[in-house]
């Protein structure tokens, strides 16, 4: 196999990022209204339960418009779609001047998570139309840290803006932002490359050119890659919401202690995105595939998260378990990257935005209902640290199966005879 060596070009990385801070608007704007919860609940007399409902609105319409994102910018071009989706980002941002009650604030919530949904899968989508198929996992990977480095920069900006200047003006500061992030997307944006180049399209399991996309979502290799996403929208869901939770009431952590240990899964899903997306791409420009490359570091990777978890659960050291359950985040994290990044192997380009769309879609009933079932366990079970341990539990299982689904299950038609022939070899 010839080694591939293609370069991302100067307009490729204007473009990348570009998207890194969309992406990374994206995540602030939604994290925001958590950093003003205490001020905006006094302002409008919310009880806890009315406050629980603004939290869940912004993913009424989520899954949905993810998928109608996707399809719509298959049909007109991602660059369109990212521009009415980005402006309605910054109307709800503004119109918090005119929130003073409850149905105003539950409408903007609505109707911003109407407008995010499909943020992720566009950018995924954008973002490989100008890689080469041996560069997408890195580059979808520097796109998808914007998420975590732009809020963890941005964090203690919010806080003093509303500790100094009320809750209001971080949301108008965040629709500044974006207007002149817009600014910057219409002038340099690209919906793709002047000269296409040419792509090795050997990987691609689909038989067809024109193919329909019903056979490809009803395939086993979609289907497991859709899986994934769900399995580690699960995982961050419980680890965000329920972790500090455990940090505090069950291993006792001080505020110090607590801090890192928030503090140090981000850092570590930052690592481990770039390094698996990089060592992945290395991969495939020796091999040329897919297999090697993309399925034998994730599913691997995915599986090892699982046994974290696991880990996590059994230790009775607060330092080895916090560790443990972060390393669980962290290799779950990768399939973010790494999911995208074979959904770009595996599917006809004329259907990608949809499927990216459906794989952000499906991981974000696996980010509503991880929470819930988690809240389950530990309502029920006889002491709040058994029930966080049973939750642990049921996440290592779910990352496990995914895990051994994706190393053994995703498989090009046209690799098998490779594959065979290397395993017939090594025996």
């Amino acid at each position: 196999m010839e080694k591939l060596n293609s370069k991302i070009t100067k307009k490729a990385w204007v473009m990348i990022l570009l998207l890194f801070f969309m992406i990374g608007i994206s995540n602030v704007e939604k994290a925001m209204i958590g950093f003003a919860s205490v001020p905006i609940m006094d302002e409008l007399g919310l009880s806890p339960t009315q406050w629980g409902l603004i939290g869940s609105a912004f993913y009424w319409l989520f899954a949905v418009s993810a998928i109608l994102g996707g399809t719509i910018a298959d049909k007109f071009g991602t660059k369109h779609v990212i521009t009415i989706m980005v402006i309605l980002w910054a109307v709800v941002q503004f119109s918090t001047l005119f929130i003073y009650s409850l149905p105003i604030l539950l409408l903007t919530r609505v109707i911003l998570g109407l407008a995010e949904g499909p943020s992720y899968a566009l950018a995924m989508t954008a973002a490989s139309k100008w890689l080469p198929r041996e560069k997408t996992g890195t580059g979808l990977s520097l796109v998808s840290i914007g998420a975590p480095v732009l809020l963890s920069i941005s964090a203690p900006i919010c806080v003093f803006l509303i500790s100094d200047f009320g809750w209001r003006s971080s949301f108008l500061a965040a629709g500044v932002v974006t207007l002149i992030w817009l600014v910057f997307w219409v002038f340099f944006g690209k919906e793709k490359p002047d000269r296409v180049e040419a792509k090795q399209d050997h990987q691609v399991i689909s038989t067809t050119t024109k193919e329909s996309f019903l056979p490809v979502f009803l395939s086993k290799n979609f289907l497991i890659v859709i899986f994934s996403g769900f399995t580690a929208y699960w995982s961050m869901s419980v680890f965000m919401s329920w972790t500090p939770n455990y940090f505090v009431t069950v291993l006792e952590l001080g505020n110090a202690g607590m801090s890192l240990a928030v503090t140090a899964p981000a850092l570590l899903t930052i690592a481990s995105q770039l390094f698996f997306s990089m060592f992945s791409d290395r991969l495939y420009r020796k091999t040329g595939s897919m297999i090697q490359s993309r399925v034998f570091v994730m599913g691997p990777v995915v599986l090892t998260g699982g046994i974290f978890y696991l880990l996590g659960s059994l230790t009775s050291s607060s330092t080895l378990a916090v560790t443990f359950l972060s390393l669980g985040l962290t290799m779950g994290a990768v399939i973010l990257v790494l999911g995208p990044t074979i959904l770009v192997e595996i599917i006809q380009p004329q259907h990608l935005g949809k499927a990216q769309g459906i794989f952000v879609a499906v991981g974000s009933i696996g980010g509503m209902v991880g929470p819930y079932v988690t809240g389950i366990l530990i309502e029920r079970a006889s002491t709040m640290a058994t029930g966080f341990h049973y939750a642990f539990y049921l996440m290592a299982l779910i990352l496990g199966i995914c895990g051994v689904l994706i190393w053994t299950g995703i498989r090009s038609k046209k690799e098998k005879v490779e594959l065979e022939a290397i395993t017939n070899l090594n025996g």
